[in-house]
């Protein structure tokens, strides 16, 4: 089962020119992705995409995600929650299909980022040219899929309780507080979280980074 996932504007060109090279058949999903504000042209173009998939096979299923184009963050994580939904790690024999372009910026460039982000999960990603009108599939960068124990530990401890001090940390994990500097120091190089004086203790809150590494990496083997 394939599921397409693509941001939709008012053109239809790059979704049909999607199904056509990859295919689509019984059962396979297209998931459009809109701002949540109405707009009579961009559902005229949803019909379009429904009208002809319909003729293709009455069974594939054509959904509209609508997204608050405002809040960054929040697009870039709940874009990496419906592309993990869609792949092989939930839907045995799944694989997704990306399309980066067309549609509102706001959210290609978040669908952008959540797909980098779970690049090892996407069967394939594919972009749909300005400039020549070519569909063309490209290979994103695989990024950091693992993070160690006390890393992980950390990172969850921080978006439970944040804003929290190192110290207050070291308390809750039962950890040593040169072991939650240490790790501390190197999530915030990763800028996975930030890290600022808070009296004669530091103080930390959970970033974008964090909450995606949350999601994607898996536990580094000891």
């Amino acid at each position: 089962m394939k599921t397409y996932i693509s941001p939709l504007g008012f053109e239809t060109t790059h979704i049909i020119s999607l199904i056509v090279k990859h295919g689509i058949e019984k059962h396979d999903r297209i998931i459009l992705l809109r701002p949540e504000e109405p707009d009579n042209r961009a559902g005229l173009a949803v019909e379009n995409v429904k009208d002809i998939v319909t003729k293709i096979d009455p069974a594939i299923i054509v959904d509209v995600v609508h997204i608050d184009h405002h809040d960054f963050n929040t697009m870039v994580l709940s874009f990496i929650d419906l592309i993990r939904k869609s792949s092989p790690s939930a839907i045995p024999g799944g694989r997704v299909i990306v399309n980066l372009s067309g549609g509102p910026r706001e959210i290609l460039v978040a669908l952008t980022a959540a797909a980098i982000s779970l690049s090892h999960l996407i069967h394939k990603t594919t972009n749909f040219s300005d400039i020549d009108r070519e569909q063309r599939e490209i290979e994103l960068p695989q990024l950091l899929q693992e993070l160690d124990t006390n890393a992980r530990l950390i990172l969850t401890d921080v978006k439970k309780h944040e804003p929290t001090t190192l110290t207050e940390i070291a308390s809750r994990l039962r950890l040593s507080g040169s072991t939650i500097s240490r790790h501390a120091a190197k999530l915030a190089n990763m800028r996975a979280i930030e890290i600022t004086p808070h009296g004669k203790n530091k103080q930390a809150t959970i970033l974008l980074s964090g909450r995606i590494l949350l999601k994607v990496c898996r536990l580094s083997p000891p």
